[in-house]
């Protein structure tokens, strides 16, 4: 499986961020997210988040999924440089850490969940590295030209080795 580690300074996002169920993102046609993503669309919020941010990039940000809470926060957000906040968006902090960066190779969403389905199956556990339980995000660039649908960028550390 084609993926970069990339190493990343903190940075913050501007979001508009839902609370999901845990079970969500494992039942099989699910479209809660989605359906996010469209109610954000028809709402407004891609414009509220232009007239709030400098850089267009648009992340698709994901609290890590518990098992001491019933529900994951999911957010639809741009990269915040400071300013206004405005009213029923948080300002989401993205620590600094090593991320494994995977290409979503398609037209529409379908490629999103085949990559994590591959992330799990494939990376995960042949790779030198494991998943931190943390922020992870899918990335829209403004500019996109390729076939790339998005990228998701997973939290990761080095493995220890056996010793």
């Amino acid at each position: 499986m084609e993926y970069k580690i990339v190493e990343r300074e903190s940075f913050k996002l501007l979001a508009k961020v839902e609370a999901f169920r845990n079970e969500s993102i494992s039942e099989e046609g699910n479209t809660e997210i989605p359906d996010f993503w469209k109610t954000c669309g028809d709402s407004g919020v891609f414009d509220v988040l232009r007239r709030n941010t400098k850089n267009h990039d648009i992340y698709g940000v994901c609290g890590p999924v518990s098992k001491e809470s019933t529900h994951f926060n999911y957010g639809i957000a741009m990269k915040y440089d400071g300013g206004v906040i405005p009213e029923g968006y948080i300002v989401w902090d993205v620590k600094p850490t090593l991320w494994a960066v995977f290409k979503c190779i398609g037209n529409d969403g379908e490629c999103i969940g085949e990559t994590w389905d591959r992330i799990f199956k494939e990376f995960l556990p042949s790779s030198e590295y494991n998943m931190l339980d943390d922020t992870d995000f899918e990335l829209y660039p403004e500019e996109n030209s390729s076939e790339c649908f998005c990228e998701i960028w997973i939290p990761v550390t080095k493995k220890l080795e056996d010793i």
